[in-house]
C-alpha cells in the first residue's frame, strides 16, 4: 500500500487536482510504451467515453482543453494510414515518470 500511495503522490505533485481517470489514461499509455496506442484503444481499455479520453490526453499533453499548459507527459499524432485516428505516446518527461513509478513498485 505504501508504494501505491507514493505513486499517487507523484501524480499529485504534478497536478494537485489530477483526477483518477487522468492517472489511468497515463498508466495505459505507459504500459504500451514504447509503442504508441490509439485513442480509441485507450477508451476501450479504460472504459471511458471517447470525449473523456480526449480530455485526459489533452491534460497530459502540451495543452489542456482550456488552452492552458498541459503536463507534457504524452504526445499525439495522426495515424498516417488513417488521419481520423490519433496515436498517443509518452514524451521524454513521460518516460522519466514511468521509470520513477517502476522503481516504486
Amino acid at each position: 500500500m505504501r508504494n501505491l500511495v507514493a505513486c499517487l503522490e507523484l501524480f499529485r505533485q504534478l497536478d494537485p487536482e489530477m483526477q483518477a481517470q487522468t492517472m489511468v489514461t497515463y498508466l495505459l499509455v505507459a504500459e504500451m510504451d514504447p509503442e504508441p496506442v490509439l485513442m480509441t484503444d485507450l477508451g476501450r481499455r479504460s472504459g471511458l467515453a471517447q470525449s473523456s479520453v480526449s480530455r485526459n490526453v489533452a491534460a497530459l499533453g502540451a495543452w489542456s482543453r482550456h488552452r492552458r499548459p498541459g503536463l507534457r507527459l504524452v504526445a499525439t499524432e495522426e495515424d498516417i494510414m488513417d488521419r481520423r485516428r490519433k496515436l498517443v505516446s509518452l514524451t521524454a518527461s513521460g518516460r522519466r515518470l514511468k521509470e520513477t513509478l517502476e522503481k516504486l513498485s
